[in-house]
C-alpha cells in the first residue's frame, strides 16, 4: 500500500513541478514589464506579483507529502546519529503518533475551514486590481495538507512493516533505494 501511495504522491509532485516553468515566465515578465515600463492595461504589476505567490504556493504545497516520503524534510540528526535502523523506525513511529498525526489532523481541519470560508465569501485580493478567487489558493493549502496526511500514513505503514513484518518485506520497507 505504501508503494502505491508513494507513486501517486510522486506523480502529483512532479506534475505540479512543471509549474516552475510558468513561475519563471511570470517572474521574467514582471521584471521586464516593470523595467521597460510596459504593462498590459488592466493587468499591471499587482496581479502579476499575486500570480507569482500563487504559483509559489502551487509549487510548494503539493510537495509536502512527497518530501516526507522521500525523507528530505528537516530533521535534527544529532539525536539519531548513532541509532540502529530498528531504533530509528521506533522513533519515527513515536513521532508520527505523538506529533505528526495530531498536527496533521488539526492543520487539515483548519485549512478546510479556511478554504471553505474563503469560498463562501468568494474572497478575492484586497488590492483593487488584484486576482479574484483567493479560495483556490486556500484550497491548495488544504490539498497540500491532505497529501501530507496520506504521506504520514504511508510512512507509518512502512515503519510498522519494517518493525513487525516478515523479514523480506521488513528489509524492503527499511531500504530507501527499494522505494524510489
Amino acid at each position: 500500500m505504501s508503494d502505491a501511495i508513494d507513486r501517486v504522491l510522486g506523480r502529483i509532485a512532479h506534475a505540479f513541478g512543471w509549474l516552475f516553468v510558468a513561475l519563471v515566465v511570470v517572474i521574467c515578465w514582471d521584471v521586464l514589464t516593470r523595467k521597460l515600463g510596459f504593462q498590459i492595461p488592466g493587468f499591471g504589476s499587482t496581479p502579476i506579483q499575486e500570480l507569482e505567490w500563487h504559483l509559489h504556493g502551487l509549487l510548494f504545497l503539493p510537495w509536502l507529502g512527497y518530501a516526507y516520503i522521500r525523507n528530505v524534510h528537516v530533521r535534527i540528526d544529532v539525536f539519531v546519529a548513532h541509532k540502529t535502523p530498528r531504533q530509528l523506525a521506533r522513533l519515527e513511529v513515536f513521532g508520527i503518533i505523538v506529533f505528526a498525526i495530531p498536527y496533521c489532523l488539526l492543520a487539515t481541519y483548519f485549512a478546510y475551514l479556511f478554504a471553505q470560508t474563503s469560498f463562501l465569501q468568494n474572497e478575492s485580493s484586497d488590492a483593487p486590481n488584484g486576482l479574484p478567487y483567493r479560495w483556490i489558493m486556500k484550497g491548495c493549502l488544504f490539498l497540500g495538507l491532505v497529501l501530507l496526511d496520506i504521506a504520514v500514513a504511508s510512512v507509518l505503514f512502512r515503519k510498522l512493516v519494517q518493525m513487525f513484518g516478515p523479514p523480506d518485506l521488513a528489509a524492503r520497507a527499511a531500504s530507501p533505494a527499494a522505494r524510489h
